[in-house]
């Protein structure tokens, strides 16, 4: 099996993994996993960061697809996109089992690799 073959996996993987990779980003991910179609001010007032910090916070998430942005009137309100974060959960247990799999057959890399 050649690492290679998880090239796919990992590609889909690391923007997401990299959205997730900062505090603010998963407590406004917490946060819709328990409100739903909340606005940016409501998810402002409970982080200690300004609106602006949030807002950028939330544009990342939005970027990678695990957000939603939902107008309604003036207001924009927020959601979590269950597909995405069911496809994500699915591909993070694929890697991990490839990392298990591939990890049972390790060989010492002075055995294969030149110097």
């Amino acid at each position: 099996m050649d690492v290679l073959e998880y090239q796919d996996i990992s590609v889909k993987l690391a923007p997401m993994l990299d959205a997730l990779s900062h505090p603010a980003r998963l407590q406004i991910i917490l946060h819709l996993a328990k409100y739903n179609n909340c606005p940016a001010g409501s998810i402002s007032e409970r982080l200690p960061l300004c609106k602006s910090t949030v807002s950028q916070h939330i544009a990342r998430l939005k970027d990678v697809g695990l957000i939603s942005a939902i107008p309604d009137g003036s207001t924009i309100r927020y959601r979590l996109n269950n597909e995405m974060l069911a496809q994500l959960n699915a591909d993070y247990h694929t890697l991990l089992n490839s990392i298990n799999e591939l990890s049972k057959t390790r060989v010492d890399c002075t055995i294969i690799c030149k110097k």
